[in-house]
């Protein structure tokens, strides 16, 4: 989908595209994988379900380009630090896939897991919820950057920050956001 377009589609709608629609196949995707018998199978079926958090990552990509590119010169943050951040939420939603993925394969089979195996996935998912926090806060600053018109102090954006712990709270803001300024 061209970048224009998946700007330009209602709030309703793409909620509809980027969260409604992956979270369905998440629970059909849950309720298959409980008769998959083959471990090779078993986690390709867990790669899939990671790979619905995609649309989400690619709008909030896009949207953040577009507010970076109508950015003002109070904003001094960089965009790869952004895009490197998002890039470690990416990695972390797949760590948290496959830890989930590893933890159910030990509960049905009955055995113990590794714990050196679990202590490194939840170090990658403490670096996850860092880069999570970064993005927000990198996100929130540019958007009081571009209303405010000028150097933002961490008040200015608190309240937007802590709705966008949520994603689709973020979604719905940001996305309201992005149609105003079109």
């Amino acid at each position: 989908m061209n970048t224009n377009n998946f700007l330009k589609q209602s709030t309703k709608k793409l909620v509809f595209i980027v969260l409604i629609i992956p979270i369905i196949i998440q629970f059909v995707i849950l309720n298959l994988v409980q008769g998959i018998l083959d471990d090779n199978l078993y986690y390709l079926t867990f790669i899939f379900y990671g790979m619905l958090y995609f649309p989400y990552f690619l709008w909030l990509n896009f949207a953040t380009n577009f507010f970076y590119a109508r950015s003002n010169k109070y904003f001094q943050s960089k965009l790869i630090n952004f895009k490197v951040s998002l890039f470690i939420n990416i990695i972390a939603i797949f760590n948290f896939v496959f830890f989930v993925a590893y933890i159910f394969k030990f509960v049905s089979q009955g055995g113990k897991p590794d714990t050196n195996i679990i202590t490194y996935m939840l170090l990658i998912q403490f670096i996850g919820v860092i880069s999570f926090f970064y993005n927000s806060y990198f996100v929130c600053k540019l958007i009081a950057t571009i209303e405010l018109k000028r150097n933002v102090n961490f008040i200015d954006f608190a309240g937007n920050l802590v709705a966008f712990a949520f994603p689709p709270i973020a979604l719905w803001i940001i996305q309201k956001k992005v149609k105003t300024l079109q």
